[in-house]
C-alpha cells in the first residue's frame, strides 16, 4: 500500500515494454511490481503464495515485452535453487495523482 501511496490505478494492460522498466520487486505472497519511473505496474499472479521477496526472479522473454501468461521463475537468493514459478496476469498501471492547486 505504501508503494502505491499518491498513485491512481489505470486500466489493466496485457503487456509492458521491459526496456522501460528500471526495477522490479516482489511483494511477499502478493504481487510483482515493475517500475518505469512515471508509472508503476503491479502484476498479481493467479497463485501468488509462492512469491517470496527474498527470491531472485528469472524471466525469459520471446519479445521485447513482458506479457500476460509469461512465466517468472523464482530462485532462492542464497543457494540459487529453483523455488517455483508464477504465471503473470494483466498489469495494472499506477500513476501519480494530479495535484489540485
Amino acid at each position: 500500500a505504501k508503494l502505491l501511496e499518491g498513485r491512481v490505478a489505470g486500466e489493466p494492460v496485457s503487456c509492458i515494454p521491459l526496456h522501460r522498466t528500471s526495477s522490479s520487486r516482489i511483494i511477499d505472497g502478493t504481487a510483482i511490481v515493475y517500475d518505469t519511473g512515471r508509472t508503476i505496474y503491479v502484476n498479481r499472479p493467479r497463485h501468488p503464495e509462492s512469491l517470496d521477496d527474498d527470491d531472485v526472479m528469472v524471466t525469459r522473454l520471446h519479445t521485447s515485452q513482458l506479457c500476460r501468461l509469461d512465466t517468472v521463475r523464482l530462485h532462492d537468493r542464497s543457494h540459487m535453487s529453483f523455488n517455483g514459478f508464477v504465471g503473470l496476469e494483466d498489469f495494472v498501471p499506477y500513476r501519480r495523482a494530479d495535484r489540485a492547486n
